[in-house]
């Protein structure tokens, strides 16, 4: 089914608009997979005909019931929509409501159900990331003992801090326990790592995740994409309160001539803002 309105007249109606929508309604309850999938591929295309608020959130709201009732293949390709569509959530009018829907799949007992709906809770951070019951959801999900879980939980909250830095507060002790833990994947405490340069505003945070930084990148024990996101955080959180040491810059100054390129990178980009005693920094 096409979405494409007939003429100029008809493309500005409203009524045109919101009669697609229910179209696209019915046929997501087909009992046809491959319809099913069809027209939750063509929502992108009728929200960017028609980007009204109202239509916009009877869109999402519709594809929020789709997604608490609709088996898991259907869900990945809801969760898909949700990422195409970012330019569309700011006008969604009811977002609560849609929050609720998503949540309701995110404590299902479904491990593959739960991953689906934190991404797309991702995919909508920009709408979801300051709602407590969003927050306290993903930091729930850390519990998970499914490995799939746990990287969604990850990434979805380094989605969350783009838009919600204070979220770091909420997941801080969390997120510093899972980068610790050496049971963990190194890709996973990578991005863990990495998402903790959203301390740097913070002066109580940033003050505390000095002496992790150190350890990460100074352990004798951890692997060296370990030390180079280590570094890059800690370059992230040097600032006048919180100054690179002259014993630290001495370590870290022993990275420079090392054989892996993004290590050398990473050393010297930290050690660039070392400022030694006795020197005033550039303004």
């Amino acid at each position: 089914m096409s979405t494409v309105a007939p003429n100029s007249d008809t493309a500005r109606s409203s009524d045109w608009a919101f009669k697609q929508l229910f179209k696209l309604e019915s046929k997501c309850r087909s009992p046809t997979p491959a319809l099913q999938v069809e027209a939750i591929g063509e929502f992108p295309k009728l929200l960017d005909q028609f980007p009204f608020p109202t239509l916009v959130s009877s869109a999402f709201l519709k594809l929020g019931d789709l997604f608490r009732s609709s088996p898991n293949s259907l869900r990945y390709h809801i969760a898909q929509v949700f990422g195409a569509s970012q330019q569309h959530l700011a006008q969604i009018t009811q977002t609560e409501e849609l929050l609720k829907r998503i949540l309701v799949v995110l404590y299902s007992n479904d491990p593959i159900a739960r991953v689906l709906a934190l991404r797309l809770i991702g995919n909508a951070s920009l709408i979801f990331a300051k709602f407590p019951e969003a927050q306290h959801s993903i930091l729930l999900r850390y519990q998970s003992s499914h490995p799939l879980e746990i990287v969604a939980a990850v990434q979805t909250t380094e989605s969350m801090l783009s838009y919600s830095p204070e979220f770091l507060e909420v997941v801080w002790e969390t997120v510093l326990s899972k980068a610790d833990d050496p049971d963990v994947l190194d890709s996973v405490r990578v991005q863990l790592i990495r998402s903790l340069q959203h301390a740097a505003p913070n002066l109580m945070l940033s003050t505390l995740l000095y002496s992790h930084c150190r350890h990460w990148a100074c352990d004798t024990d951890s692997t060296n994409i370990i030390r180079c996101a280590a570094m890059d955080t800690w370059k992230a959180i040097i600032q006048r309160h919180n100054e690179l040491q002259s014993v630290d810059a001495q370590h870290i100054s022993g990275y420079v001539l090392h054989d892996l390129a993004s290590l050398r990178r990473s050393a010297l980009a930290l050690l660039g803002k070392w400022q030694p005693k006795g020197q005033t920094r550039a303004h």
